[in-house]
């Protein structure tokens, strides 16, 4: 019976989470103790810096381990810190889940691994195919100007970002920053997927159409699960509700992005039609 490991690239705001909940209740999976495990970001430096675990105190670790040793829950902070702190112990980690019977599919779907450059991502097939699990890729793609608004909210939220006026001034200082840069760049991702993975180990969907019932049978044939097909359903028609901003910005900032339109086109041509803000770069599809 085969054993996958579905490692999940995001992208950010772009459905991870429900794709993550999705796979994890179905027969035969167990993804574990974490939603995200944001276990090789911090790696990169830069704005993923703060994805690096804390070392835990001293009393902290004793702490986790006689947790561990009573049969409860290791604690989530000192189980990220372990997975990043050594790569072997993320691999076990999951082919441990796996191990369990009945179970055949694991995963970690994070969003800031869409800029994993391709020595990570082949590190990561390699480390589970020594222990003989198969990996599988995630990638799900917004529109990035949608994409973006929906990121720049989170930042406020969040207090990395002061709250400001709903206005078009904050996305447009926004936009280009390297924060966004970072998680918009789908060109990079998918060219660095293609360096590593084979065709038919790689799910790429449009966000747009993931919720719909044709998007929820894709995924499920992929993932070899039994199709829910009312788990997200919900009406897509984003080229008709636009995206709300002025066309001078919509503009401006799709033809900032338009490599990262491009590559996802050529692999999946119905974001032409699917993303609202591709009208600045794409010729529309034929019917």
């Amino acid at each position: 019976m085969t054993k996958t490991f579905f490692l999940g690239l995001g992208g950010q705001k772009c459905g991870s989470s429900w794709i993550q909940a999705y796979l994890a209740r179905q027969p035969g999976s167990d993804f574990g103790r974490l939603g995200e495990y944001q276990a090789w970001e911090h790696r990169l430096g830069g704005v993923f810096a703060r994805y690096r675990a804390p070392e835990p105190s001293a009393l902290g670790k004793l702490r986790a381990h006689a947790k561990v040793a009573l049969g409860a829950l290791e604690p989530a902070a000192h189980l990220r810190w372990r997975l990043q702190r050594d790569e072997d112990a993320y691999f076990d980690y999951f082919a441990g889940l796996l191990s369990q019977q009945g179970i055949t599919r694991t995963g970690d779907i994070t969003p800031s691994y869409a800029a994993l450059p391709v020595e990570l991502l082949a590190r990561i097939r390699d480390g589970f195919a020594s222990r003989g699990v198969a990996v599988k890729l995630l990638f799900s793609m917004r529109d990035p100007v949608d994409r973006l608004r929906s990121h720049l909210r989170m930042e406020m939220e969040k207090g990395r970002l002061t709250e400001a006026p709903e206005n078009e001034a904050p996305l447009r200082a926004f936009y280009a920053t390297p924060e966004a840069e970072a998680r918009s760049r789908y060109d990079r991702t998918l060219s660095a997927i293609e360096a590593v993975f084979d065709d038919g180990d790689v799910f790429l969907t449009p966000f747009e159409t993931l919720f719909t019932a044709n998007g929820i049978a894709d995924l499920s044939r992929f993932a070899g699960v039994a199709v829910d097909a009312q788990a997200g359903m919900r009406a897509v028609n984003s080229r008709a509700k636009g995206s709300g901003l002025s066309e001078e910005l919509e503009g401006e900032i799709a033809r900032h992005y338009a490599p990262v339109y491009e590559a996802a086109a050529r692999r999946l041509p119905q974001v032409a039609e699917a993303w609202p803000s591709a009208r600045f770069v794409l010729a529309p599809t034929s019917a």
